[in-house]
């Protein structure tokens, strides 16, 4: 084996090597971003089961961890009348890194929704 031949089966090495780390350096950013994604997820059905209940307050406030705000995920819901005796209650919740998910869902309106009182973080 001359010396040439030996460079280039370490560039090869190298190379594998290196396209290895890449997918293996991918393959853990899906799953960050799974992981991240399913607790947005989370969040916004927690927002959205509180708001459906009747209590868009109390699903304001506690859907969202002190944990969650420190980490910068934040979240809106917004209670708008549909048609009559129905409102559509609107979660978006929004990652640290900037996606978006938003959950609609439509609802027999409740007492504690048609006082249509200003939630904190810009719901209405």
């Amino acid at each position: 084996m001359t010396l040439f031949e030996a460079l280039v089966a370490l560039v090869i090495l190298g190379l594998s090597a290196v396209g290895y780390l890449d997918v293996f350096r991918s393959s853990a950013g899906a799953v960050r971003d799974a992981g991240e994604w399913g607790h947005v997820v989370t969040i916004a059905e927690t927002a959205m089961e509180g708001a459906t209940l009747g209590d868009a307050l109390q699903a304001q406030r506690g859907a969202l961890s002190d944990t969650d705000r420190a980490a910068g995920y934040q979240q809106r819901i917004d209670v708008v009348p549909w048609r009559s005796g129905i409102d559509q209650v609107v979660v978006t919740v929004t990652s640290p890194r900037g996606t978006t998910f938003t959950l609609r869902r439509l609802t027999r309106q409740h007492l504690a929704t048609r006082t249509r009182l200003p939630l904190p973080g810009g719901g209405s």
